[in-house]
């Protein structure tokens, strides 16, 4: 009887543990193939408007995304990336997906909120979710290159 009882209680406890370490287990998520781009010049005053919202969005979503990047135009190398991507105003915000390829821009200033939207609707697109309905995003202007 006590054979019984003590294969009862060791099965009991290795169902727990089990149960316990199937719960401990980490979820890994994979990142959206998603490259985020914002071409900037440090003396735009817009782009200085935005540096709040950026890096708002950069906790938010480089964990999210496989490429967050920031360029910044008034380098020759940042300059040379700008017009490879025909960039005339800063800030600009591309999106890429994993071949390269262009899948949205917001060219000017914008609201967090309408970046958040245009961060979302990007990862939308490349992870194959309905992202509804190209709305405009709105900006409030920027400066030329």
């Amino acid at each position: 009887m006590r054979r019984f009882v003590t294969v009862v209680v060791a099965l009991g406890l290795i169902a727990t543990l089990g149960v316990g370490l199937a719960g401990c287990e980490e979820k890994v998520e994979e990142k959206a193939p998603l490259h985020f781009i914002q071409f900037y010049d440090p003396e735009c005053p817009f782009c200085q408007a935005m540096e709040p919202t950026v890096a708002d969005l950069r906790e938010e979503y480089e964990p999210r995304i496989e490429k967050f990047e920031i360029i910044d135009v008034s380098t020759s190398e940042g300059l040379a990336k700008a017009e490879e991507f025909g960039v005339f105003i800063t800030p600009t915000f591309v999106l890429l997906d994993a071949d390269g390829e262009e899948i949205d821009r917001v060219a000017g200033a914008a609201s967090k909120e309408n970046m958040i939207k245009f961060m979302d609707r990007g990862i939308d697109d490349v992870t194959g979710e309905d992202a509804g309905p190209r709305e405009e995003i709105p900006t409030e202007g920027g400066t030329e290159q």
